[in-house]
C-alpha cells in the first residue's frame, strides 16, 4: 500500500473515533437539533416541505437526514451519526485539497480536520454543519482545479458543490458569489468561455435560490436579536476554528487568568497569528494567499449582516470559509524553507491539540446543557398527575414531545414565539422584537419592585387566570425555565433596566425571559406548599403543591 494512503486512512480513523467517542448525550436533542429531527421526521411530502419552508434554512440537510432515517430509524443515536458520516469523508477530501500544493500540505489539512474540535464537536449534532463543510471542501478542491485547469471536469465539479451549498445554508449564497467573482477574475482573458459557462450557470442557481433567500432574510426572528454584535466574536471565531477550546460563550471575555483553558486558547491563537501573518508576505505561497480574499469578503458581508442585526455572528454560521482556512495555515507552514521551523510550528500546534484530549472540556466529552431529554427528566421527577398544571417558558411543548407526554396536563406555553401576548398583546410579535425595548420598559420597571408594592401586569393576570384561579387543592403546578435565557435574577435585571447604557446593549431575549422567570417566582401563592427546585443541564424546574 502507498505510505500516503496509509497514513490518511490512519488519520480518517483517528477522526471516526474522536467523532464516535461520547456521542449518545444525556439530555438529548437541543432545540436546532430538535427541530432537524421534527421535519425530517414529516409524516407527508406536505408537512415535510411546509417544515422546510417554515425555518430558516435550506432543504439539502433535511432530505439527507430524511434519508438517512428512512434506512435507520430515528433514535438519537442515529441521528448524530449521520453528522458524523460527512464529517468523516471531510478528512480525505481536506487531503486532496492540500495535496494540489503538496503532499505534505495535505497530509497536514487531513490531520487538522480530523483533530479540530470545532469539527468534532459538530459532527455530533443533528445539524447540517459538517455536511456543510463537506461540501465547501469540494467546492476548494474544484476552485483550485479550475485555477490550474479549467476543463469541464472540473466546471462541473465546482457548479455540484456550490450548488449543494447555495441548497444547504441560507448564507451559503455569500461564499458562493464571491468564489465565483474570485474565478472569474483570475481566468477573464484565458479562458473568456469557462467564465461565461460559470456565471451562467451561477446566475441560474441564484434565480432559483432567491425566492427562499427573499423569504429567510425578509423574515422578523426573534432569535436574531440575543446578541450584539463585537469584534471580539471575530477573534473568537478564530479561537473556535484553531483552538481545542470549544464553548457557547465569548471564552476571550472571561479570562481573568492564566489557568487550563486559557493556556490552549492563547498560545495556539499567537501561532495561527503569525502563521497568517506569514501567509500574506510569504512569496512562496503568494498564489494559494489569494483563495484568502474569497474568505475574507464572505467575513466581511457576515460582519455587516450582523451589525445591521440579520444574524449573530458565530462560528458555525461562517463555516463555508474553514476548508480555506485551514488550506492556507497548512500550506503556509509546509512553505517555510527551514525545515526545522517547519517541523517545530508543526508539532507544537498539533501537540496542543492532541493534548487536550484528556481535558474533560474536550469536544467529545461536552454535553448538550439544553438538551430536551432533560425537562422530560425534571417532568417526571415531578411525579405530576393527570390534570396537573405544567408552564413552558422559551420553548412550546411540541419541542418536548418526543421525550415527553403532555396529553394529560394542563399546559400554558410562553415561548419566544408568543410572549408578546404576556406583555402587550396590542402590540404584534413582530413589532415586539423591533420595538419591544422601549415599549416593555415600563413593565420591567414595575417588575423590580418590592412584592408588596408589585402591582403585577398582563403575564401575572395570564398566569392566574389560566392556572391559580383553575387549580385545585391538591393539584401540582410544575414551571419550566431555561437557563441560559433567563439568568438574570432580580437584582441584575434591576440594574439594568433602571441604566439607560447597559439597557441598551442587553439583549432583549435575556430581558424578557428572565423578567417572565422573576415575575413568575416572586409571585408564587402565599399558599404553595411542598416547593421544589431542581435542575438538569441548563433548565430548572420550580414546582409546588396548591
Amino acid at each position: 500500500m502507498n505510505i500516503t494512503i496509509f497514513w490518511i486512512c490512519v488519520i480518517t480513523i483517528i477522526g471516526f473515533v474522536l467523532r464516535f467517542i461520547g456521542l449518545d448525550k444525556d439530555g438529548g436533542l437541543w432545540n436546532d437539533e430538535y427541530i432537524s429531527w421534527f421535519i425530517a421526521s414529516a409524516p407527508t411530502f406536505k408537512s415535510f416541505i411546509n417544515g422546510i419552508l417554515s425555518q430558516c434554512h435550506m432543504p439539502i440537510y433535511y432530505i439527507y437526514l430524511k434519508l438517512v432515517m428512512l434506512f435507520g430509524g430515528n433514535n438519537d443515536l442515529v441521528l448524530r451519526f449521520s453528522s458524523i458520516i460527512p464529517a468523516v469523508v471531510s478528512i480525505p477530501i481536506m487531503y486532496m485539497v492540500g495535496k494540489e500544493k503538496t503532499k505534505l500540505t495535505g497530509i497536514m489539512c487531513a490531520l487538522f480536520t480530523a483533530l479540530s474540535s470545532f469539527l468534532i464537536y459538530y459532527s455530533q449534532e443533528v445539524r447540517f454543519y459538517t455536511l456543510l463543510f463537506l461540501f465547501s471542501a469540494l467546492s476548494l478542491y474544484f476552485t483550485i482545479r479550475m485555477l490550474k485547469k479549467p476543463n469541464k471536469k472540473n466546471l462541473i465539479g465546482l457548479i455540484v458543490s456550490n450548488f449543494l451549498i447555495i441548497f444547504t445554508h441560507t448564507i451559503g449564497f455569500v461564499y458562493v458569489f464571491f468564489d465565483v467573482i474570485f474565478i472569474c477574475y483570475y481566468l477573464r482573458k484565458l479562458y473568456k468561455k469557462a467564465v461565461n459557462n460559470i456565471s451562467i450557470f451561477t446566475a441560474i442557481l441564484f434565480l432559483i435560490s432567491s425566492p427562499l433567500i427573499i423569504k429567510i432574510f425578509t423574515t422578523v426572528s426573534f432569535s436574531q436579536w440575543w446578541a450584539p454584535f463585537s469584534f471580539k466574536r471575530v477573534i473568537q471565531l478564530f479561537s473556535d476554528y484553531f483552538t481545542p477550546v470549544i464553548s457557547k460563550i465569548l471564552l476571550l471575555e472571561n479570562i481573568h487568568s492564566i489557568d487550563f483553558n486559557s493556556i490552549f486558547l492563547i498560545l495556539p491563537l499567537i501561532i495561527v497569528t503569525l502563521v497568517f501573518c506569514a501567509t500574506i508576505f510569504d512569496k512562496n505561497i503568494r498564489r494559494e494567499s489569494k483563495l484568502g480574499l474569497i474568505a475574507l469578503a464572505t467575513l466581511s458581508v457576515l460582519i455587516i449582516a450582523s451589525i445591521s442585526g440579520k444574524l449573530v455572528l458565530e462560528s458555525k454560521y461562517a463555516i463555508e470559509i474553514y476548508p480555506i482556512l485551514i488550506f492556507l495555515f497548512c500550506a503556509t507552514i509546509d512553505s517555510c524553507e527551514k525545515v526545522w521551523f517547519k517541523i517545530a510550528i508543526f508539532v507544537i500546534f498539533f501537540s496542543f491539540q492532541i493534548m487536550y484530549s484528556i481535558s474533560p472540556y474536550y469536544a467529545p466529552f461536552l454535553p448538550r446543557e439544553e438538551g430536551n431529554k432533560y425537562v422530560a427528566k425534571l417532568l417526571n421527577n415531578a411525579e405530576l398527575k393527570d390534570g396537573d398544571f405544567i408552564v413552558l417558558t422559551y420553548y412550546p411543548k411540541d419541542r418536548f414531545e418526543k421525550y415527553f407526554n403532555f396529553d394529560k396536563y394542563n399546559v400554558t406555553e410562553i415561548h419566544k414565539g408568543n410572549f408578546n401576548e404576556y406583555y402587550s398583546p396590542a402590540i404584534t410579535y413582530q413589532e415586539a422584537v423591533k420595538i419591544g425595548k422601549r415599549e416593555y420598559q415600563g413593565a420591567f420597571i414595575n417588575s423590580i419592585r418590592p412584592v408588596n408594592e408589585f402591582t403585577g401586569d398582563t403575564l401575572i393576570d395570564e398566569i392566574n387566570d389560566n392556572i391559580y384561579f383553575k387549580v385545585k387543592k391538591g393539584q401540582k403546578v410544575a414551571f419550566i425555565f431555561l437557563d441560559s435565557v433567563s439568568f438574570l435574577d432580580e437584582n441584575i435585571f434591576g440594574a439594568i433596566v433602571t441604566d439607560k447604557k447597559a439597557y441598551k446593549q442587553a439583549p432583549l431575549l435575556y430581558l424578557v425571559f428572565s423578567n417572565i422567570r422573576n415575575e413568575i417566582i416572586k409571585t408564587l401563592p402565599v399558599n404553595a406548599k411542598n416547593i421544589r427546585y431542581e435542575v438538569a443541564g441548563a433548565w430548572t424546574l420550580v414546582s409546588f403543591e396548591y
